[in-house]
């Protein structure tokens, strides 16, 4: 049985929260992680956060937890005041707390899930909500003014990165922008979270991937010997 399998939006959130693992467990061992597509034939055209709420709607979820102990469900915000999904990020008395925000996706994520199979699974759905874009997460690794903490425009931003880009060039990766994301150049601008030092010290500097690493820590997951 792996330790984790991961239903993200896309391939790139995929290869940022694997790196992000890889760096928490360190100590421990390497996490066998696999992953789960929403919908592989649909996601390359269409991929995002529609696919992910059917593969909850659909309880597909059930299969993987046969084959890996913990579900990790990612999405990003940025798309959660659209219709299906359902989560303003603002109510009368203006916007949102980030933590309330991270609240509301979970308990729409939730309902998708169902309340019976919440109950049979307690503690092996792990969220990994990020504020707006997973993009802010790998942020903190590139900058240390206050880009490290944004919560939006975070592809542009990290896009423009000249360090980043120097090094995607030098692997002959393409530069991070909206218009055409590659897994690999995510995974190489996010690799510094292999280093849990790195993951503690730059990562918590984003608050909604300091939240998802809170809540790691909560848990005090173990990971068992390899077999």
């Amino acid at each position: 049985m792996d330790d984790f399998a991961l239903v993200t939006e896309g391939p790139t959130d995929h290869a940022v929260l694997r790196n992000i693992l890889l760096g928490y467990f360190k100590n421990q061992r390497e996490p066998a992680i696999h992953r789960e597509h929403p919908d592989p034939q649909a996601e390359a055209a269409f991929g995002g956060w529609t696919l992910l709420l059917q593969y909850l709607r659909d309880k597909k979820f059930r299969q993987a937890f046969q084959l890996n102990q913990h579900l990790i469900i990612q999405v990003d915000t940025d798309k959660s005041e659209e219709t299906g999904f359902d989560v303003p990020h603002q109510d009368e008395n203006g916007p949102l707390p980030l933590p309330t925000l991270v609240e509301r996706v979970v308990e729409r994520l939730k309902r998708e899930i169902g309340e019976r199979d919440w109950t049979t699974y307690t503690g092996r759905f792990i969220f990994a909500i990020a504020v707006h874009q997973i993009e802010c997460w790998v942020l903190p690794l590139w900058f240390s003014d206050a880009h490290a903490r944004k919560i939006t425009g975070c592809i542009a931003a990290l896009g423009s990165c000249p360090n980043l880009r120097q090094k995607l060039t030098e692997k002959k990766f393409r530069w991070i922008r909206a218009e055409e994301k590659d897994a690999r150049s995510y995974d190489e601008a996010s690799r510094g979270y292999r280093k849990p030092q790195l993951l503690h010290d730059q990562g918590r500097k984003n608050p909604s991937l300091a939240m998802f690493l809170d809540d790691l820590d909560r848990r005090g997951l173990m990971l068992p010997p390899e077999e």
